[in-house]
């Protein structure tokens, strides 16, 4: 079906607050928006990630081949209830009940119905799905007040402590998160949120996922986990940070200094060996690119570097994704010493921040990393951002780092955006 000049980020702002769903790739290739739940898969209890796309996979073969489910996986498999992630489990991905979908120069509309979809149900989201003829409704929440868990001092004294298990052996690299919590004059609506995000977005993918109305985890993440297209796999590292100067000399100054600075050449090394040997596991044909090239974006820069491989027959990607999550980019190194570090140190909860997101399809996939997000309750929006700590880090650069990561955010809630 046809769906005329209709936006989908503009269609989905006119429907009703709850159970909205978004999703577009860091190329704009795709782009989903989605209303209500035809299917939802979450746990009963203990189950891996390679366990959960298995069996999303079946739900697919007995559906159409191309419908999509959408959703991710929270950093920490296993941690205890979080309040703030009440909605958000272990897992939560839902294959939507009305799309409005974008593939390219083609617009379509999508209605999934299982065997046991209530019909009345059915009928009741095609009547509620407005037009869209209408303006779509604006982001005009005022934020009162900011607080940041772990505050300045605080954060020094994460690093010091980091830095100390980094001397004595325990790890090689740690990633250190910071949660910033604001609290605004008025319910922030997610999706207007998402749409003056993704304005100021370029080469990011974008993400919103609203269970209920009250509470939504979206995004603009820079950073591909990895993209399967039948047995292509591609992933990159992304490590190595660097602000957007306010001038071409300073941008440039900037750019040399991340391209030349021992550190940042460390850390972003760490991440592409570690990705490296995991697809050395699982496929054949590895190719790592030269490099690392500079990834610009609106408000920082990164060290990147593009990896790719043939998965080898027998080979699966939901295993692939169980061993690539967390990369050294959002967790550390060895993989299970940093896990451990992060969830005894941290003050909070990660919940999905920096977990694996996106959806899966019957013989493709594509997932991002769940960095550059935020959490909203209500009135309450909390952003995340992280740092990796290796030997010879300076505490108060991580802390500007941290700064320079929600400059994106920061600017679309305030008259600057």
């Amino acid at each position: 079906m046809d769906c005329g000049e209709r936006r989908p980020l503009d269609w989905l702002i006119s429907q009703p607050v709850g159970s909205r769903y978004y999703w577009t790739d860091r190329d704009g290739q795709f782009e989903m928006a989605g209303i209500g739940e035809c299917d939802v898969v979450e746990p009963d209890g203990p189950c891996s990630i390679q366990q959960t796309l298995r069996g999303i996979r079946m739900n697919i073969s007995t559906s159409a081949e191309n419908c999509r489910y959408y959703g991710g996986f929270r950093f920490h498999a296993g941690a205890k209830p979080n309040a703030c992630w009440h909605d958000f489990k272990d897992y939560r991905f839902v294959l939507p009940l009305l799309e409005l979908c974008r593939d390219g120069e083609r617009c379509y509309w999508a209605c999934n119905i299982r065997k046991d979809t209530n019909s009345d149900r059915v009928m009741d989201a095609l009547l509620a799905a407005k037009s869209q003829e209408s303006k779509p409704q604006q982001f005009s929440a005022d934020f009162l007040q900011r607080i940041d868990l772990p505050d300045s001092a605080e954060w020094e004294e994460l690093v010091r402590k980091a830095l100390g298990a980094i001397t004595s052996g325990q790890m090689q690299k740690v990633v250190l998160a910071r949660q910033s919590t604001l609290r605004a004059d008025s319910p922030v609506d997610p999706v207007a949120l998402l749409r003056r995000l993704a304005l100021r977005s370029a080469n990011t993918y974008l993400f919103c996922f609203e269970p209920t109305g009250e509470r939504a985890f979206l995004g603009a993440s820079p950073e591909r986990l990895y993209k399967r297209i039948g047995d292509k796999i591609y992933s990159e590292a992304l490590a190595g940070t660097r602000p957007r100067g306010d001038c071409r000399e300073a941008d440039a100054q900037y750019e040399k200094e991340l391209l030349q600075c021992d550190k940042e050449q460390r850390e972003h090394q760490i991440v592409v060996s570690d990705i490296r040997a995991v697809l050395d596991e699982y496929c054949r044909d590895v190719v790592v690119a030269d490099g690392p090239e500079v990834m610009k974006l609106t408000y920082c820069q990164h060290l990147h570097t593009a990896i790719r491989g043939v998965l080898v027959e027998g080979k699966s990607d939901t295993a692939l994704l169980e061993a690539l999550h967390p990369t050294p980019a959002v967790g550390g190194l060895p993989k299970e010493a940093a896990m451990r570090w992060i969830f005894d140190n941290e003050p909070f909860e990660r919940g999905v921040y920096a977990g694996p997101v996106g959806w899966i399809g019957a013989d493709d996939a594509e997932f991002c990393v769940g960095i550059r997000s935020g959490l909203i309750r209500r009135d309450t929006l909390t952003l995340y951002s992280g740092a990796g700590i290796v030997a010879g880090a300076d505490a108060r650069a991580e802390w500007r780092e941290l700064d320079a990561k929600l400059a994106n955010f920061l600017a679309v809630i305030t008259k600057e955006g």
